[in-house]
């Protein structure tokens, strides 16, 4: 077999494979006697199908499967023998047969070839938290207000209440879409609904039937209703006031910690850290990694860029899914997606040069330790050990986080570092932000 190569862009390649011995019409002929005991037609028994008939039904068909795996076959030889790495799927331009002789040419793209990384002038921000006792007062206080019940209360509602209601809006006497709501606990003050609504329902009783009418901002997502003066007929089920449980031995055991309040601290404190330094943790990595791309440009081929872009635009559908989001009228463009997905595709090229040059291997230890710190917030630590360590494919991706990881500490060193003092609150309000 022969192989040429010829450059025709900056990444992309034309390949010339040359078989010399291809014997494609023997290889044919194989084929259709192979089958022939199979071939069915009127006429004939199983196997007593005439050789001329078959291969005139057929021979299309074996032609074009021989030629697929020939070359198949040879394409992967070609490039194992040429060291070549293509970056897509490459594309037939043109196959020819001459005797015994096949000659086939294609094209595809190549990655880039990452001569060196260069960190000349990168100044990254590395933020530092910790929690704090206040910290953990208001995650309590917070914990407290989950777990609200409502005391019945006889007399008017005032601000604060909890008035559950039914109600049904109209807009100059027809009822509009959304107007409408049944046993729906309205928190005076919260501002869950517009601020004119809930204000109106302070002084009502429970049992009370009365009608408000209000109007909506100019500015209100829904486009009906933007401006709309509208009525609702309300009947008041309950009035209830906020019952909101004490920090004693008893909210602990609500929570699913024995041991009082300081378990229970202890245990609010613990998981606090540990989101927070996962929280830190990636938002350092990403800072660090848009630096390491930001300051190596790089030309990327198309196919792979087209392929990570489709991947996330399917991402992207899955989380809203997830959501309860109707995507059907959502019109979904992979353009969106193409400037992210670049970044991706360049990050995984540096990285793998980082990798490659310093010799950068998963270390047991760090693996076990990261697995350790996923298990521990599950209820049996140990099973979820033996899961990750049994899984391999579940392992790989832990050994490639803790591989990215050391290439995150090899970049700060190489690197300037200024670290700056935030709070959880800051840290943690940011990446939801995000």
């Amino acid at each position: 077999m022969q192989v040429t190569v010829e450059n025709v862009s900056e990444l992309g390649r034309r390949m010339t494979v040359t078989i010399d011995d291809a014997n494609i019409g023997q290889s044919i002929a194989e084929r259709l006697i192979a089958i022939r005991p199979s071939v069915k037609m009127s006429g004939f028994r199983p196997g007593k199908v005439p050789m001329k008939m078959v291969e005139q039904s057929h021979g299309p068909s074996a032609r074009r499967e021989v030629i697929d795996s020939l070359v198949q076959s040879s394409m992967q030889e070609a490039f194992v023998q040429e060291n070549i790495n293509p970056a897509g799927r490459p594309h037939i331009d043109k196959m020819e047969e001459k005797g015994d002789m096949f000659v086939y040419s294609m094209s595809y793209d190549v990655f880039p070839d990452v001569k060196e990384i260069n960190l000349k002038g990168i100044k990254v921000e590395k933020i530092t938290a910790e929690v704090q006792d206040s910290d953990v007062d208001t995650m309590l206080e917070t914990l407290r207000e989950q777990r609200i019940s409502w005391e019945p209360l006889k007399r008017a509602a005032k601000e604060t209440d909890g008035v559950t209601i039914d109600f049904v809006g109209s807009i100059d006497g027809e009822e509009f879409d959304g107007g409408k709501g049944v046993d729906t606990l309205v928190v005076i003050g919260d501002g869950n609904m517009l601020p004119e609504f809930e204000n109106q329902l302070i002084g009502t009783k429970a049992g009370q039937e009365t009608t408000i009418t209000m109007t909506f901002p100019d500015d209100y997502r829904a486009e009906h209703l933007k401006g709309k003066e509208a009525s609702f007929v309300i009947t008041v089920k309950s009035v209830a006031k906020k019952k909101i449980p004490k920090l004693d031995k008893a909210f602990a055991e609500l929570c699913g910690v024995d041991g009082g309040i300081a378990a229970l601290k202890k245990e609010v404190r613990a998981n606090m850290t540990r989101e927070l330094t996962s929280t830190l943790k990636t938002g350092n990595k990403r800072k660090v990694m848009d630096s390491l791309t930001e300051n190596n440009e790089l030309a990327l081929p198309e196919t792979p860029v087209e392929r990570e872009a489709e991947h996330l635009m399917e991402q992207a559908k899955t989380n809203l899914r997830n959501q309860g989001v109707n995507i059907d009228g959502i019109p979904f463009n992979i353009d969106n997606f193409k400037d992210n997905a670049k970044k991706r595709v360049l990050l995984s090229l540096l990285i793998g040069k980082i990798i490659s040059d310093n010799d950068i291997k998963p270390e047991e230890e760090q693996v076990k330790s990261v697995i350790d710190g996923i298990a521990s917030s599950y209820e049996d630590p140990e099973d979820v050990v033996k899961f990750y360590m049994n899984d391999q494919q579940k392992l790989s991706e832990i050994q490639m986080m803790v591989v990215e990881d050391s290439v995150v500490e090899w970049i700060l060193d190489q690197v300037k570092v200024e670290e700056t003092s935030s709070t959880f609150s800051e840290v943690m309000n940011a990446a939801n932000a995000a």
